[in-house]
């Protein structure tokens, strides 16, 4: 029987260690499982955190984008703008053309020619429109301007030419044209 008690005596030994083994792994387990929920917490809200970060740098992105292509689409809206006022302007211009001012204006034009060249020298004008200038004796007027009007005298030798068609001028003027116009339109910068 001493076997046998001695056997018991093991077993019930080796039940007592089982018991604190498994108490003791039980405990390092939910140690374990504590430290990786712990962890997972952390990556989360670290992922969290990195998402709403990147979510506000697109939100921002985007913004910018919006603000840029509106900019982009307003200039191109007042570009059209002044380009339909520029369309009516050499609209009036054509139609000024059988107004006084414009017979004054050619007259002027001739004389500042006269006074640049003398009579020896050459004005083109558009056909039907010799009738309008001063009478300029010794002055040789050729109707084959094509524009929108004006004149355009050629020095004695042809070398020298003073423009004044209408086209000329207005590029001369363009851009303080251009200003003026936005300026009536949109207001003053």
């Amino acid at each position: 029987m001493g076997i046998e008690k001695l056997k018991g005596s093991l077993l019930s030994e080796a039940h007592e260690n089982v018991g604190v083994i498994e108490s003791s792994a039980q405990a390092e387990a939910k140690a374990i499982i504590a430290d990786e929920h712990a962890r997972c917490m952390t990556m989360s809200e670290e992922a969290g955190t990195e998402l709403v970060k990147l979510l506000e740098e697109q939100r921002s992105e985007r913004l910018a984008w919006a603000r840029l292509e509106s900019k982009r689409i307003m200039a191109e809206s007042k570009e059209d703008a002044i380009k339909n006022v520029l369309e009516l302007f050499f609209d009036e211009l054509v139609a000024a053309r059988k107004g006084a001012e414009y017979k004054k204006f050619l007259a002027r034009s001739a004389a500042a020619a006269v006074e640049e060249f003398g009579k020896e020298m050459t004005v083109h004008v558009l056909k039907g429109e010799k009738a309008l200038l001063p009478n300029m004796k010794d002055v040789k007027v050729v109707e084959d301007l094509e524009g929108l009007g004006g004149l355009r005298a050629d020095g004695p030798n042809g070398k020298i030419r003073l423009d004044f068609t209408l086209e000329t001028l207005f590029e001369t003027r363009r851009d303080g044209i251009r200003k003026q116009i936005y300026e009536k339109i949109f207001g003053a910068k």
